[in-house]
């Protein structure tokens, strides 16, 4: 059970990403917040996979809404 959690605490922080990149904060917010409620580890897993991404596409992290 606790992978399904870790999952979906990915899953809501992706989603985030998504609210920021069409400029909607405060739903990013809330779904960071629930995300982290569930699984703090995988909110900082997405944000290490954003940093990556970012290192070998320097603009994939404007592209997020960073």
């Amino acid at each position: 059970m606790s992978g399904d959690k870790h999952e979906h605490a990915r899953d809501l922080a992706e989603a985030a990403l998504e609210a920021l990149d069409q400029g909607d904060e405060a739903k990013a917010d809330a779904l960071i917040a629930e995300a982290k409620k569930l699984d703090k580890s995988a909110v900082v897993e997405v944000v290490q996979d954003l940093d990556e991404d970012a290192g070998s596409d320097p603009d994939a992290a404007k592209r997020a809404g960073t």
